[in-house]
């Protein structure tokens, strides 16, 4: 597959940001699916509309420092660029860590139940995590490792790489195809959001080792593993830790 990068369309005199026009799509398809699911619980739709807008919010402004803090630098040098979103670079774990934060303080001020509003958002994420993917296979910004697999993309200098975005697409189609179905099979509030941490951060670790690495593209490494990588070792390992204590104190009792 030859490399190719469609990060603009032009229809006339406007221009469309491909990856920020699949960004807002994720949204407004999230948000429907929120608003949908929350109806059937009977949660209060203003209060609804607001933790949307709380997760929005919360959302890109942690993708965006994650990612400027990752180059410090040049934005120091090119501060205005920081606002250009449309664009790309953005981070998924600082989106995430960003919306779980904004979400939290405004689900504790609305006195919703954290555990079912979790479970309630995660077909959603994974879906929009699928919808934003696509996005960054259409601009192809993530250089893959080499590789000699038959779907590889060949790049400008002729080298065969990962579809580091394809991949990741991918495991956003599955992931809102399994909680879809799963989300009406477990019983007790705040499984299905554990089982997507869980399931994320795993396949995130391992996908991420199709990433390059040594080139002017490659993502930051720190001791052989990027940050998304140490980011999803830190989650395993703290709610494993979690959920053995909560084992052990039922026991106890």
């Amino acid at each position: 597959m030859p490399y190719f990068s469609y990060s603009q369309i032009q229809i006339g005199p406007i221009t469309f940001y491909t990856w920020g026009a699949l960004l807002g799509l994720a949204f407004l398809i999230g948000s429907y699916l929120i608003l949908r699911e929350a109806r059937k619980q009977g949660t209060e739709e203003r209060k609804v509309f607001w933790l949307i807008f709380s997760i929005f919010l919360g959302s890109i402004i942690g993708a965006r420092l994650a990612y400027i803090l990752q180059s410090p630098e040049y934005y120091f040098l090119n501060p205005l660029d920081i606002f250009r979103v449309w664009a790309g670079g953005m981070v998924f774990y600082g989106g995430f860590l960003g919306a779980l934060l904004a979400s939290w303080l405004y689900i504790k001020k609305a006195k919703l139940n954290f555990s079912q509003i979790a479970d309630l958002v995660v077909p959603a994420l994974a879906l929009g995590i699928f919808i934003v993917r696509i996005g960054c296979s259409l601009i192809n910004d993530h250089q893959g490792a080499l590789t000699n697999l038959p779907w590889a993309i060949e790049w400008s200098d002729g080298t065969l790489r990962h579809p580091v975005a394809e991949y990741l697409a991918l495991n956003g189609l599955i992931m809102f195809l399994f909680f879809w179905h799963l989300k009406n099979c477990l019983k007790k509030s705040g499984q299905l959001f554990i089982i997507f941490l869980f399931w994320y951060s795993i396949s995130r670790f391992f996908l991420d080792f199709t990433r390059a690495t040594g080139t002017a593209l490659a993502d930051p490494h720190y001791w052989g593993l990027t940050i998304s990588q140490w980011i999803s070792l830190l989650i395993l390992v703290g709610l494993s830790f979690c959920l053995l204590r909560r084992k052990q104190a039922r026991k106890e009792v």
